[in-house]
């Protein structure tokens, strides 16, 4: 055998060597890891259908003349008629609030003034969702009137959101714990512990939305929401 045989089959030996012994070493540690790396992480869902409770209804006038004095004299009128109406359609008084004045000095191009805009700003906060809407039916004779009214679509709540989320996040992890249960019991090992649980905010939608965003959402344009709690639980597995 010449040396540089010798010398091959020499570097192969160490090699072989080499490879043994890391792979010893993978083994090992993986033997040794192996209670840390046998999890497995679900997500769970719950959703429920509610109707909300609260309304908010907010609406503005909006006046300009070439002076405060005449602005103000017919923005109070347009106000107190707008007033009117609502009461007429049943707003009760502590239902209702009408903002102070906003002024602004409008100025042309060369900051020559153009006169003054005076706006009031009205606000419905209500458990009678119903009576706000019929009051909002109602204000739209206003615009047959003259009056500039500015209304926003009324926005709904659901108070008792609170009171929802223990019974809802439980449904979640019950979800979350069945399928973990199915999928391992595919797999021919057994459900351990749990190790982390995580519980994402509640996405408040319109129903049938599949919008979800990681802060959670809370539409206020439908009366009736749909709630979703999401729990993401980490198991150990045996």
């Amino acid at each position: 055998m010449n040396a540089r045989v010798a010398l091959a089959l020499m570097a192969g030996l160490v090699s072989i060597a080499v490879a043994l012994a890391l792979g010893l070493i993978v083994v090992a540690d993986g033997i040794r890891d192996r209670g840390v790396r046998d999890t497995i992480s679900v997500t769970g869902s719950a959703k429920r259908t509610v109707v909300s409770d609260f309304v908010v209804w907010e609406a503005s006038i909006s006046v300009q003349e070439q002076t405060t004095t005449a602005a103000i004299a017919r923005l109070d009128r347009w106000i107190r008629r707008t007033v009117a109406v609502l009461r007429e359609a049943g707003i009760e008084e502590d239902e209702l609030t009408v903002a102070p004045v906003s002024t602004e000095r409008l100025t042309g191009q060369f900051y020559e003034p153009l006169g003054f805009l005076l706006t009031r700003s009205l606000q419905v906060r209500s458990t009678r969702i119903d009576a706000v809407l019929a009051a909002v039916a109602a204000s739209n004779r206003l615009l047959t009137e003259g009056v500039p009214l500015t209304a926003q679509p009324p926005q709904y709540t659901y108070t008792r959101l609170a009171d929802l989320r223990p019974a809802l996040s439980a449904e979640a992890t019950e979800d979350a714990i069945r399928r973990a249960e199915a999928i391992v019991e595919i797999t021919g090992a057994e459900l351990g512990g749990v190790l982390d649980i995580n519980v994402a905010p509640f996405q408040v939608t319109d129903p049938g939305s599949t919008e979800v965003q990681d802060y959670g959402i809370y539409d206020t344009s439908t009366r009736e929401k749909e709630v979703t709690a999401v729990v993401n639980v980490t198991f150990a597995v045996k």
